[in-house]
């Protein structure tokens, strides 16, 4: 039984002694979570920069208001600009209908604290309500792989842009 002990202990030194192939089996246990962590990188950036980019034509479309303040409620006019301004040219309605943009516009009458109000309507203090404009945008975005925490092949970015016209 002593014999047998003394054996099994001589080839548990060899085997610690063995460093072969140590640095491929710790390569192979490493680089899948390496990859994924590149992929989720990449997706995750440029989704990223798909949100600075939403957020920039939202901008565009709410601060045409701005030109001409007659005109602030003209919810088709801004989001009209925001997607423009999104691809950077001007669109025909069929260049529009294609797009996996969506913008939506909408306007609205504030008091200073925030309050939402009528636009006839006078704010506490006998002021009048500000007039805004909120251009929204989405898109969702291709993943390369798909990850158990998203629902679908790809994630939804939104931007949005508020402007106060007068």
């Amino acid at each position: 039984m002593l014999v047998h002990l003394h054996r099994l202990g001589d080839v548990g030194r060899r085997i610690g002694a063995c460093r072969k192939g140590n640095t491929a089996v710790e390569f192979s246990v490493t680089m899948p979570i390496l990859i994924l962590l590149a992929f989720g990188a990449f997706d995750y950036g440029r989704a990223y920069v798909e949100g600075v980019r939403l957020n920039g034509a939202a901008r565009g479309g709410a601060q045409l208001a701005l030109y001409d303040p007659t005109d602030w409620d003209n919810t088709d006019k801004a989001e009209q600009a925001a997607l423009e301004q999104y691809v950077g040219h001007t669109l025909t309605p069929e260049q529009t209908a294609a797009l996996q943009v969506s913008a939506a516009a909408e306007t609205f009458c504030a008091c200073t604290g925030g309050m939402a109000v009528d636009c006839s309507a006078t704010c506490p203090g006998g002021a009048s309500p500000g007039q805004f404009v909120r251009v929204s945008m989405a898109r969702t975005v291709p993943l390369t792989l798909p990850y158990p925490w998203t629902e679908g092949d790809g994630v939804t970015v939104n931007g949005q842009a508020v402007v106060r016209v007068r």
